[in-house]
């Protein structure tokens, strides 16, 4: 098993605390930063919201089942399933979590919020791949370069085989 970033456990906590706090004392209490509601119709925000963290569930989900429905040994990279359009889908599901948010009330304080949590999650994806090429040398360097980072694949690439 790879190395986890330090304190990521906390982190994972911390950060949906933060969020919603944030996120919920702008929207509905002070209303600092969301004058673009009035620009946009509330079933369209709702709507986009809904997408957003419907997205962020499946991703998680399949991730999820890829992760842990099967013990691997030895273990290995994954490159299948929802790992074969970004290398990080259960970062990339929280993230879009907090986007959903983001769309239902507009707060633009939240996104700022989201903006500096996106360079979180981006330096706990690199510390954790510069161990996963560590573990798997050539098979994760390759994996890199297949598969993008944050924004998913349309249609997966296929493997390159080895010569």
């Amino acid at each position: 098993m790879g190395v986890e970033f330090p304190h990521a456990h906390l982190l994972h906590v911390a950060m949906p605390i933060l969020f919603s706090v944030i996120w919920g004392l702008d929207s509905f209490v002070f209303k600092f930063s969301t004058v673009l509601e009035v620009v946009i119709p509330l079933p369209v925000r709702l709507g986009l919201a809904g997408v957003s963290v419907g997205l962020a569930f499946l991703l998680i989900w399949l991730s999820h089942e890829m992760l842990f429905h099967e013990i691997r040994d030895p273990p290995k990279v994954l490159d299948i399933g929802v790992f074969a359009f970004v290398r990080h889908p259960m970062y990339l599901g929280a993230l879009l979590i907090y986007v959903g948010f983001i769309f239902s009330t507009l707060s633009l304080i939240s996104l700022a919020t989201w903006v500096s949590f996106l360079f979180v999650y981006d330096r706990m994806a690199t510390y954790e791949e510069k161990d996963l090429t560590r573990m798997f040398g050539d098979a994760y360097s390759n994996y890199q370069r297949r598969v993008p980072k944050w924004f998913p694949l349309v249609k997966p690439t296929k493997k390159q085989k080895p010569p």
